[in-house]
């Protein structure tokens, strides 16, 4: 059954016209606003700092592991005897047990420092989720496009930053 226009103070042409506009603002341009909005809010950039700060962050404090040579231990109280253990070769007191921790303690900041290198190279992926999410909203990105940016959202245009990163923590960019 076919819709009769006719009844209609308007032709039926205008309405063809104004449901491929938007059709149109619904699968094209609302998109394309949505890519180039995000571009200029400078959201990558932003991101990506942002998350190698939070991962920074999440640093452990290093271990301090206190010096057991023979100066370290006696030099400090008495001066004379911090030149007795010069002379003798200032041995380690503790029989190389600080030497095997401040080994463990280089290694595991190593690992650490891998760790935070690796999911600091894959910020990138999680803003770039982040941005997709927020712009599968295409009701409020076409009804923006299409009303030439009359119509303005309230999540398009004054809570964009935080529609971003409400995504990028969403469970879905947080597993990236």
């Amino acid at each position: 059954m076919s819709f009769d226009t006719s009844n209609l103070p308007i032709s039926g042409g205008v309405v063809l016209a104004a449901v491929l506009y938007a059709g149109a603002s619904f699968f094209g341009t609302g998109q394309v606003i949505a890519d180039r909005t995000i571009q200029t809010s400078n959201w990558g950039a932003t991101c990506q700092s942002a998350l190698r700060v939070e991962i920074s962050t999440r640093r452990e404090p290093e271990t301090f592991i206190p010096r057991t040579d023979c100066r370290s231990l006696l030099g400090g109280l008495f001066p004379e005897l911090g030149r007795l253990c010069d002379q003798y070769g200032n041995p380690d007191m503790s029989g190389g047990v600080t030497a095997t921790l401040r080994e463990q303690e280089r290694q595991r900041r190593a690992a650490e420092d891998r760790r935070i290198a690796l999911a600091a190279s894959q910020a990138g992926s999680r803003c770039d989720c982040a941005a997709s999410v927020v712009t599968q909203d295409r009701l409020n990105w076409a009804l923006f496009a299409g009303s030439a940016r009359l119509i303005s959202p309230i999540s398009v245009t004054e809570n964009l930053n935080s529609e971003l990163t409400r995504a990028l923590h969403s469970p879905h960019c947080a597993l990236r």
